[in-house]
Formats: C-alpha cells, sequence, structure tokens
C-alpha cells in the first residue's frame, strides 16, 4: 500500500511540475525578449506541411494557411505575465480578408490533448479591420469584435506595426502607434456587436480590455484564413519590453 501511494504521490506531482512554468520578469521599459529572426531560431516553433511556419533566409518569419477557416501560430518558448510586445507583421499573399497578428498568454500548448490550448489573440485584416478574441479550448468569445479602421494599412506587401500592453488582468491594443477603441459589451456574458452605423450595440467604446481568464503563457504570432485558403503572412522584429501601467 505505501509503494502505492507513493507511485500516485509521484504521478500527480509529475503531473504538476509538467505545468509549472518560469515566468520572465519585466522591468518597466526594459527589453525583456528580442527576435529579428536572423537568430535564436530554436525559439520558435517551425513545422512544415499545407499549414507551415517557417524562419525564411530573409530574416522573416512565414505563416502560411493552406486551409480555411484557422491557421498556424508560432511562439516563442519564454512565458510571460506582464508585457508590451510588438511586431511588424505584412500579408504577402492571399484574400484580404484575413487575419494576422499576436497571440499572448498561449498555456498548455506544450502538453495539451488537441483543441485544449487556451490564449488571447489581437488581430487586424488586410482590408481594414481589427479584434480582440479569447481561446478557451472549445470556446472561442470575441472580446471586443471586427471593427473597421482607417488606422489600419490595407492591402497585401503593407506592413501594419501591432502591440499589446498587459498587466495584470488590463490589456491594451495598438496599430501603427495608436491605441484602439474597443467594443466591450455591457453584459460580461454578452456579445461584442459592432454594426454597420459604427455603433457598439449592448456594450461601450473603451481604450482598454479587462479579462481575469488567463494571468500569463507565451507570447507568438498568428495567422489566419477567414473565408478562403492561402493566406500568407510575414512578420519581423518581435520585441518584448517590460510594460508601463495600461492607460
Amino acid at each position: 500500500m505505501i509503494l502505492v501511494a507513493l507511485l500516485v504521490a509521484a504521478v500527480v506531482l509529475s503531473r504538476l511540475v509538467a505545468t509549472w512554468h518560469y515566468i520572465l520578469p519585466a522591468e518597466p521599459g526594459a527589453v525583456v525578449y528580442a527576435a529579428a529572426f536572423d537568430g535564436l531560431t530554436d525559439d520558435w516553433e517551425q513545422y512544415e506541411g499545407r499549414v507551415s511556419a517557417e524562419i525564411l533566409p530573409e530574416s522573416v518569419l512565414r505563416l502560411d494557411v493552406g486551409s480555411a477557416p484557422g491557421g498556424p501560430f508560432s511562439v516563442a518558448r519564454p512565458y510571460f505575465g506582464d508585457f508590451d510586445v510588438r511586431v511588424e507583421a505584412q500579408a504577402v499573399s492571399g484574400p484580404i480578408n484575413n487575419g494576422y497578428g499576436l497571440i499572448f498568454r498561449l498555456q498548455n500548448h506544450e502538453n495539451s490533448t488537441l483543441g485544449d490550448d487556451r490564449y488571447y489573440l489581437f488581430e487586424v485584416s488586410s482590408d481594414g479591420y481589427y479584434r480582440v478574441q479569447r481561446v478557451l479550448g472549445s470556446e472561442q468569445k470575441d472580446l471586443s469584435t471586427w471593427i473597421p479602421s482607417p488606422v489600419i494599412n490595407e492591402g497585401l506587401d503593407t506592413p501594419n506595426y501591432l502591440r499589446v500592453v498587459a498587466q495584470g488582468d488590463q490589456f491594451a491594443f495598438y496599430v501603427n502607434g495608436q491605441q484602439m477603441m474597443l467594443c466591450i459589451p455591457d453584459d460580461p456574458e454578452g456579445e461584442s456587436t459592432f454594426d454597420v452605423f459604427g455603433n457598439c450595440t449592448g456594450g461601450t467604446m473603451q481604450p482598454t480590455l479587462t479579462d481575469d481568464a488567463l494571468a500569463y503563457g507565451q507570447l507568438g504570432v498568428i495567422a489566419r484564413a477567414l473565408d478562403a485558403p492561402d493566406v500568407v503572412v510575414e512578420f519581423d522584429n518581435f520585441i518584448v519590453y517590460g510594460p508601463t501601467a495600461v492607460e
């Protein structure tokens, strides 16, 4: 019985340890992590196939979406709690009705079963929209739905500079240096709805998001096909700073 108890305890402890991760400290304004994709290639996920993530000789990380809907993402190895992450991104091929951007606070990725990942994402589209989404396994929720903005550079081969600042349960989002307003439902369980007349229906436009579902995780980039396949997106100059206060 003692041996059985020790075996059970060892199994429980090994599962618990598998979920522990070192969270990189982030002093305000200090560079915590940087990738120009001309080195540290082992730091990022790469995989081949019809849906792929590859660091190219041109020193960019390319995500190739071969099917719709959905698409690939690639994350760096470190785990972060609070952060100020920035990246240069541009779609180079495929339909402009796409989605690409930053994935953050990704959890359970290394040890998960298929479809059990948990994360947030901030994405823009090449036809000029942006949104914030949360994924908890099979549950996907638009925390702020697609909103059009003239700040976004439209079309292919036109870079957009994306930024997410996270401090605790507070988040702020930027495109090309401008903070983006979010359509936050009045009901925390409600849907974010932005109508064709420019109204946040059933909610209010706010500069920041409050959400405490995920406190830490990995950072990376994501590309998605929404209606048509063959979206190709390239990323460069991925830099993580320690955040100042979210405003």
